[in-house]
């Protein structure tokens, strides 16, 4: 804690046990002025006395008077650029195994979606500000402590929350620093630290969750599904495969065993499986040393009943601060985490592929037994590849990540400092997915007897895969940083920095193992096997800097550029300029604005930037070569190389230019404040092969090209108020809001029919599908004007003339207006604290979005067994006795694959996450020698309004509801500290 004279230079700081010495002037109306890091400072008479009872309370802005920028801080009063931050408070509410997906709705831009429930495999999906390329990755770039960090499955999603300081999330030309890599945004993330002078404090966090997923997919029941199999015969002229007495033994369930109602989601997926996390920090330190160590588990069990699945992650930091001496400090940082994972040897996937297809009129396992059938999809039984006893894929990742850094004032010239800092990260993964041999049973019912047969694995075998990467990164930065005049205020630096990856990966292969007891290559069929292996080398080197000029902190100006290059490209192409201008005038500082009180700040600023991204195939401006199956002389086959690719040697990266306009604004003393921004992206440069201009006729490849083009623009809103208007009661509430949409403007794309099917002048990915009016009912089969496809008939989808020329065929197909990305995010967060309970609640929702459900699920088989549909559809569907039925007929020939009729409106509201904490009284704490206590009860996922409930599927989900859908927790833990 820092304690200072007021009116006066004069200061110290406290040590460990809060002790301090300052001299005092010997006057009776001399007072202290105590302060700490995010909290009020508070003022006390100090005359006549030697002992002080100091309690600070937290800050109305804290922390946020402070912002971590690219390669730096600064203060918040003069960011000029689009600029979101989140602090460890709100980081850390979210009981979710996977961190990212906790923050969805809390930062403005940036929309986030989970896309399956499978613990360690969640498929969580981040875009700042949308998207803008149409076939390189939107994924932003992830720097942690100031270094750009990567990893196979994510490292933004498995750090541990309760190791994070704050998040950051530059969305304009505040990204321009990163050059080549920051086109798609750059999220900046700050681990906690050591706080000098600090008594050293341990800090305990537990907590126990249980989750289930969010819905369960609502397939038709057995005798839904046998009566519209018969209905889909009728329509193809076959022979109905139930009879109405075995359809009414379906619907009263009077016959159980030779007439079932499996739910075979039901079957294969638990009501309720377990989470635990855990965390452990000790931190503290002198007036030469802080530090932070830590340590965190988390252990996510299986969502399959008698699964054998699991996620384990294990996570240590060493964060250490030493203070050498006035002039230098040094940091050492050092972050280890292991993951173990055992899922299915199908994949999320592939289990709810054969799930979703398996029929209800046939029985999962056989009654009275422990034996699956042999009558899922495909004669295959979904239940043992989730047992563990058709195998398991394995799944060892291992990452560790170095760095120190060491800070030198320079003494004899003020304001200037040397800082540099080097990085050693590596990580491995160790894969091996070995498929057993498993058994189903049929059932011979006269004899009373079963026949076990294999499944769909002949013989074991096991695949395996190893890669190992490091990355080495260093940089060096001269930084001046000097106040003239109490008004004039520079902050600059220029920098280096060079880094390299060198990675391996070898795979192998066998099979016929003799039993899968030994799951090891060496135990497998040496004439079964294969093996490949490789390794990769990258390398970037740049010069980077910024300058930052702040007149009174009222009219700011910033410059910043990056001069990168990347080996991906060749020379002459292989450096690139990436500048970044931005400005801010604070009008609330102006004296013609002192006497509008209600006004507290507020701030114009604009920003242009010019970023890159260089996430492409490296080489392709090389001839490259490959070994082809070769020749055969005279008996024997020789392998032999030939031309692989094509080379474009003018191949560079993409261009994203970037132009911002803001407003940031408070009111009511602080306590309502406003934030807006107006935003615009051109990307240019995108690699695309030519499709116009080279039709595919003439059997030519050509290279991808610099030449696609899009546009992306959008506005963002944040409104936030936050008062305390009583000792014992506070509340904050916040909400954003951001409307983005995107378009392609050119890719050379092969000419279409009509103008509404091009890709060009739509969203990135929008699909080309008919667009369904109606269902046709007799009249329209009878009116010639109608347009129809042939064979059409009363019941199928009617399909809008687009062109309007009386005939249904591709070119009336649509391009279409929205995609799986939502054009609208919006967050609401309220936080409401009394006395010493606390509740939190955080809502998210999007809107203009679609969800394509999949058309396997709308489509009944033919025969009995297999091809299950949603309950959905059996509902209202077209017949003949139904013939105002809102859904198709079933069995049509022309099928609703292609059509809008699948294309459901994916807009939600969800209560993300709740929270209700109770705070130990100071009093109860001490008396068993602690510092604080809190225990809670929280949740994730709890409820949602949207569209597709009716089908059982989570707007979010992946595949068309093929897929896990994302998991609610129910969560009860507790935070200790001494």
């Amino acid at each position: 804690m820092s304690v200072t004279v007021k009116g006066t230079q004069a200061g110290t700081t406290t040590n460990a046990d809060g002790q301090f010495q300052i001299s005092v002037p010997s006057t009776s109306n001399v007072e202290l002025v105590f302060s700490f890091v995010g909290y009020e400072p508070k003022t006390i008479k100090a005359a006549g006395q030697t002992k002080f009872e100091v309690v600070l309370e937290p800050s109305v802005t804290g922390l946020e008077d402070i912002v971590v920028v690219g390669y730096g801080t600064q203060k918040k009063e003069v960011v000029t650029g689009a600029i979101t931050t989140i602090k460890a408070k709100d980081i850390g509410l979210s009981p979710s195994g996977n961190m990212a997906a906790g923050l969805a709705g809390r930062l403005s831009g940036v929309i986030i979606n989970t896309r399956s429930g499978e613990p360690g495999s969640e498929n969580t999906t981040i875009r700042v500000r949308g998207q803008s390329s149409f076939v390189g990755p939107n994924d932003p770039l992830i720097v942690i402590d100031g270094i750009p960090r990567d990893e196979d499955g994510g490292i933004l999603t498995r750090l541990d929350p309760q190791d994070i300081e704050s998040m950051t999330v530059l969305k304009d030309a505040s990204a321009a620093i990163y050059g080549a890599r920051a086109a798609n945004g750059v999220i900046l993330v700050t681990t906690k630290r050591g706080i000098a002078g600090k008594k050293p404090t341990i800090g305990l966090s537990y907590n126990h969750a249980f989750s289930q997923p969010t819905r369960l997919e609502r397939m038709a029941d057995s005798y839904s599904y046998a009566r519209a199999q018969n209905l889909a015969n009728e329509i193809r002229g076959l022979t109905a495969p139930w009879t109405d007495e075995e359809l009414q033994k379906f619907k009263d369930g009077s016959d159980p065993v030779h007439y079932p109602n499996t739910s075979w989601f039901k079957a294969v997926q638990k009501t309720w499986t377990q989470q635990d996390k855990a965390n452990v920090q000790l931190s503290g330190g002198s007036d030469k040393i802080a530090y932070l160590v830590s340590g965190g588990l988390l252990k996510q069990g299986t969502p399959y009943n008698n699964g054998a699945m699991k996620n384990d992650m294990y996570n240590i930091r060493s964060n250490i601060d030493a203070k050498i001496n006035d002039y230098i400090k040094v940091t050492f940082d050092l972050f280890g985490k292991k993951t173990n994972r055992i899922s299915s040897p199908l994949s999320s996937l592939g289990v709810f592929s054969w799930v979703g297809l398996s029929a209800p009129t046939v029985h999962a396992v056989w009654p009275g037994t422990d034996y699956p059938t042999n009558r899922g999809w495909g004669n295959l039984s979904v239940l043992a590849s989730v047992t563990g006893e058709a195998g398991a894929v394995t799944t060892t990742a291992w990452s560790q990540n170095g760095q120190s850094t060491v800070d030198i004032k320079i003494p004899w010239v003020e304001g200037l400092s040397v800082k540099g800092s080097f990085a050693y990260d590596y990580f491995g993964q160790l894969t091996k997915n070995f498929q057993d041999v498993y058994y189903v049973y049929d059932y011979d019912e006269p004899n009373n007897t079963y026949k076990k047969i294999k499944g769909h694995v002949g013989a074991p075998q096991l695949y395996t895969e190893e890669k190992r990467t490091e990355f080495i990164t260093g940089n060096a930065r001269l930084n001046y940083l000097r106040t003239f005049r109490e008004v004039h205020t520079v902050d600059a630096f220029v920098g280096f920095e060079q880094n390299q990856t060198n990675g391996t990966f070898m795979t192998g292969f066998r099979s016929n193992f003799p039993t899968g007891a030994l799951q090891e290559l060496n135990a497998g069929d040496a004439n079964t096997q294969t093996n490949t292996g490789g390794s990769v080398k990258t390398a970037r080197q740049n010069y980077f800097g910024r300058a930052l000029y702040s007149y009174a902190n009222k009219y700011m100006l910033q410059f910043q550029f990056r001069y990168d290059g990347s080996q991906n490209f060749p020379k002459g192409n292989r450096f690139g300029f990436f500048p970044g201008i931005s400005g801010g005038w604070t009008l609330s500082q102006e004296n013609f604005m002192s006497s509008v009180h209600w006004l507290n700040n507020f701030k114009l600023r604009g920003s242009w930037g010019k970023m890159g991204n260089d996430a492409v195939a490296a080489f392709q401006y090389l001839t490259m070569y490959g070994l082809t199956s070769g020749a055969v002389f005279n008996g024997t086959q020789y392998q032999g190389i030939a031309q692989s690719t094509v080379p474009n040697p003018n191949i560079t990266w993409e261009t994203a230019e970037t132009a911002d306009i803001g407003i940031d604004a408070a009111f009511l003393n602080n306590r309502l404040t406003l934030e807006f921004d107006w935003f615009k992206t051109n990307r240019s440069g995108i690699l695309a092969r030519r499709q116009a201009s080279i039709p595919s006729f003439t059997g030519l490849t050509l290279p991808s090209e610099n030449i696609g083009k899009t546009v992306n623009k959008g506005v963002e809103l944040m409104l936030g108020f936050r008062d305390k208007p009583s000792k014992n009661f506070s509340y904050n509430v916040s909400g954003n809001a951001t409307f983005v949409r995107n378009k392609i403007v050119y890719m050379d794309e092969t000419p279409m029919a009509e103008a509404y099917q091009k890709q060009e002048g739509k969203p990135i990915g929008a699909a080309l599908r008919y667009e369904a009016i109606g269902i046709y009912s007799e009249a329209d089969i009878a009116d010639t004007k109608v347009a129809k496809r042939p064979g059409t008939i009363a019941g199928d989808i009617k399909i809008l003339d687009a062109n309007g020329d009386g005939v249904i065929n591709s070119l009336d197909r649509v391009r279409q207006r929205l995609t799986n990305i939502p054009e609208i995010t919006y967050g609401l967060n309220i936080y409401l604290s009394w006395k010493q309970f606390d509740v939190m609640l955080g809502c998210q929702g999007q809107g203009r979005v679609v969800f394509y459900l999949r058309d396997d699920w709308v489509n009944p088989a033919t025969s009995n067994g297999g091809g299950n549909i949603l309950q959905w559809w059996t509902d209202d569907t077209y017949s003949t006795d139904n013939p105002n039925g809102t859904k198709p007929r079933l069995g049509t020939s022309n099928g609703i694959g292609g059509t809008t009729f699948t294309q459901v409106n994916a807009a939600f509201f969800k209560l993300k996450n709740a929270e209700i904490g109770y705070n130990l009284s100071d009093r109860a704490v001490r008396k068993v020698g602690l510092e604080r206590a809190r225990i809670y009860l929280s949740g994730t996922n709890l409820f949602s309004f949207d569209k597709t409930r009716v089908f059982g599927i989570d707007p979010e989900v992946a595949n068309g509801g093929w897929d896990l859908n994302p998991l609610r927790l129910i969560n009860i833990g507790a935070n200790v500290s001494f």
